[in-house]
């Protein structure tokens, strides 16, 4: 059949057209071996690959090469932050890393900051606040952790806190720091002892306590009573200042307490700031003594 070509092991060669330009159906190829299995085989050509202007090197999309992208994404892929840590913070966070510095950096307000650890990659993080109000703690901050560092680690506790009035203090321990008292620390105690012979036949005060100094207050937690048999029967008082006010009263009668009483404040009577604090027999008591023992504390 004149006008097929052949190559040179005698086998026709058809060039392939998909395009429909020659009159076909485009994007179709048909080939006919009349006698399959014969050696009227078909070989198919393919063509080489373009050069020049159309290989893929010589392609852009944007400002980067088809070759460009190529190289980047046979290489490791990274995500990071739009800014770089200390600087000014813009955007949303993307980075969750944290780094190890030997110095703590300092930042500024409103910059962005890395998450601290320790040479450890042990997370660093502050658990006080605060250097106002009584005793350089914030009034704000009701628990007071006290660290101690060491080789065996960090050991945290946690200090009480009491309202004095007008700001929270914590509470206190002995001078040792291993005692908690009641009311006050072992130096803010004070009591006073009976006189050999009591409270005999007078109306004259005894002073329990004197004045504890410019705003600092008398205060009594506790009372011992003890009375012989008296001649007359009398009010016993405790007041607030020289001939002052009365904070506590009790009676004696004849007969007299001689079991001795304990009275226990749970609520310490209190005097007033820079007075001293007296006991008196408002009835001279004839025969007979009155005993009287105060403990309690000094504060403010």
């Amino acid at each position: 059949m004149s006008g097929i070509k052949t190559d040179t092991g005698g086998r026709e060669v058809y060039n392939l057209d998909t395009s429909g330009s020659g009159g076909g159906t485009g994007g179709s190829v048909t080939i006919d071996q009349t006698t399959p299995g014969t050696t009227n085989g078909v070989q198919v050509n393919s063509s080489a690959l373009p050069t020049g202007a159309a290989t893929s090197a010589a392609q852009t999309t944007g400002n980067t090469s088809l070759a460009s992208i190529d190289t980047k994404l046979t290489s490791p892929l990274s995500v990071v932050g739009n800014v770089a840590s200390g600087v000014s913070d813009s955007g949303n966070p993307v980075k969750v890393g944290v780094k190890y510095n030997a110095t703590l950096p300092t930042y500024a307000d409103g910059q962005r900051a890395e998450i601290a650890v320790n040479a450890k990659g042990e997370l660093i993080t502050t658990t006080t606040s605060g250097v106002t109000g009584a005793d350089g703690q914030g009034n704000a901050t009701l628990t007071a952790p006290i660290a101690s560092s060491g080789s065996a680690g960090t050991m945290l506790s946690v200090g009480n806190y009491l309202f004095n009035g007008t700001s929270w203090d914590r509470a206190r321990g002995d001078v040792s720091g291993t005692v908690v008292q009641p009311h006050a620390m072992t130096g803010s105690r004070i009591q006073y002892a009976a006189a050999s012979g009591g409270i005999s036949n007078t109306t004259t005060a005894v002073t329990m306590f004197a004045a504890a100094g410019a705003s600092t207050r008398n205060y009594i937690t506790s009372l011992q009573i003890m009375s012989e048999a008296l001649t007359n029967a009398t009010e016993l008082a405790i007041r607030d200042g020289a001939a002052g006010t009365v904070i506590w009263r009790t009676k004696i009668g004849t007969g007299g307490i001689t079991g001795g009483m304990s009275i226990q404040f749970p609520v310490p009577l209190k005097g007033t700031a820079n007075t001293l604090m007296e006991v008196v027999t408002l009835t001279a008591s004839g025969a007979g003594a009155v005993y009287v023992n105060a403990q309690g504390f000094t504060a403010a």
